[in-house]
């Protein structure tokens, strides 16, 4: 993998991690960092699929030999 699909990986599990954490913030009165680094974790959940999709042309594990 090269460094600029590395970088748009990177930046759609950012994008994912903001969301869960926003998510996390706004539904729970006490917010501690463990929820916040599971919220975290689960954001790597939909990266992780779209890797290991052969068929996904951005991210997936063969994108690069089509």
């Amino acid at each position: 993998m090269n460094t600029t699909k590395a970088k748009l990986m990177l930046a759609s599990w950012a994008r994912s991690f903001a969301t869960a954490a926003l998510t996390c913030y706004m539904t729970y009165e006490l917010v501690t960092w463990k929820i916040v680094m599971n919220a975290g974790l689960a954001a790597l959940i939909p990266m992780v699929i779209r890797y290991l999709n052969p068929k996904d042309a951005a991210f997936g594990r063969l994108a690069k030999a089509k």
